[in-house]
C-alpha cells in the first residue's frame, strides 16, 4: 500500500466515527444543538489551525475574497446546525445517506455556475442517488419528518458552500482556507444566538467537554487526512471511491454501537446504491 492509501482509510474511519459520536451526543434530551455547533466550530478551528501552521498557513485572506468567505461561513453555519439537529432526530445511517444527496445539488450547481459538463455517467449517478432514497424509505414509508428535512438541509447548504469554496481555492491555498472556514461558522452562530452561550458552562464539564472534543478531533482528522491523501499522490478519481465507503461504514457502526437495527437490509442496500451513485458523479 502507498502512503496515500493509509490517509484515505483514516479519512473513512474517522469520518464514520465522528458521525456515530455526534449521534450519541445529540440523542440526549439535554443536548443543545446550537451551543454544540458553536463550540464544535471553535474546537475544530483550533485543531485545524494547529496543523495548518505546519503546512504554510497565512492570514488574512485577500480583501476581495472576504464576501465569499462570509458567504461560505454562513452556509456552513446553517449546514452544521442542520447536521446537529438531524443527528438529534434520525439514525446516523439514514442521515449519512440523505446528506449524500448533496452530491446531486453540487453537480447541478457545477453545471449551471461553473460550466461543468453533465455526462451520461452523472445522469445515472443522479438516478441512483434518488433510487437510494426511495429504497431507504419506500413510497408508503417515506415521511418528511423534521429530521429528514434537517438532513436535506445539510446536503443543500454544504453543496452550495462547496461550489463557493471552489472559487475561493483558485486564489487561496487550502491550509490558509480551512482554519478560517472552521472558525467563521462559529462566529456567525455566536452572533445570531448569543443567549445560548450562557449555557456554555454545561459543556465545560469534563464528560461533556471530552465528548465534543473527541468529535471535533475525529472530524478534523477526516478533513486533514483527505487533503493529505491528495498531497501524497492520490487523485480525486482514486480517492473518491474509497471515501464513499464511509456511508456503508456509518450504517454498520450505527448497528453495532447505537443498536440502529431497524430496516437494516434496506439501509445497507440504500447505502450501497448511494455510494455507487456518488462515485459516478465524482
Amino acid at each position: 500500500m502507498q502512503l496515500w492509501h493509509y490517509f484515505a482509510l483514516l479519512t473513512v474511519l474517522s469520518g464514520s466515527i465522528a458521525d456515530i459520536i455526534i449521534r450519541m451526543i445529540m440523542k440526549k434530551e439535554e443536548s443543545d444543538p446550537i451551543l454544540f455547533t458553536i463550540v464544535f466550530q471553535f474546537i475544530l478551528g483550533i485543531f485545524v489551525l494547529t496543523y495548518s501552521f505546519t503546512q504554510g498557513f497565512s492570514f488574512p485572506p485577500p480583501i476581495s475574497l472576504w464576501p465569499r468567505f462570509l458567504l461560505s461561513g454562513i452556509l456552513y453555519a446553517a449546514g452544521s446546525l442542520c447536521s446537529f439537529y438531524a443527528s438529534k432526530t434520525i439514525p446516523a445511517g439514514e442521515k449519512t445517506i440523505l446528506v449524500a444527496c448533496g452530491a446531486v445539488i453540487s453537480v447541478c450547481l457545477g453545471v449551471f455556475l461553473l460550466g461543468n459538463q453533465f455526462s451520461i455517467g452523472k445522469t445515472i449517478g443522479v438516478a441512483l442517488i434518488l433510487l437510494s432514497v426511495y429504497v431507504l424509505f419506500g413510497r408508503e414509508r417515506f415521511k418528511m419528518s423534521i429530521g429528514v428535512w434537517y438532513a436535506l438541509g445539510v446536503a443543500l447548504f454544504f453543496a452550495v458552500a462547496i461550489i463557493n469554496d471552489i472559487i475561493i481555492l483558485r486564489t487561496v491555498n487550502i491550509y490558509s482556507f480551512l482554519p478560517v472556514m472552521c472558525f467563521l461558522p462559529g462566529v456567525v452562530l455566536a452572533i445570531i444566538f448569543p443567549r445560548h452561550l450562557k449555557k456554555i458552562k454545561n459543556l465545560l464539564k469534563p464528560k461533556a467537554l471530552l465528548h465534543i472534543s473527541v468529535y471535533s478531533l475525529m472530524y478534523s482528522v477526516s478533513a486533514i487526512t483527505f487533503y493529505q491523501a491528495l498531497n501524497t499522490g492520490a487523485s480525486i478519481s482514486q480517492l473518491s471511491p474509497i471515501t464513499r465507503a464511509s456511508i456503508i461504514l456509518t450504517v454498520l457502526f450505527g448497528v453495532v454501537f447505537l443498536g440502529e437495527r431497524k430496516h437494516l437490509r434496506r439501509k445497507l442496500m440504500s447505502a450501497i446504491i448511494v455510494s455507487i451513485g456518488v462515485l459516478l458523479l465524482a
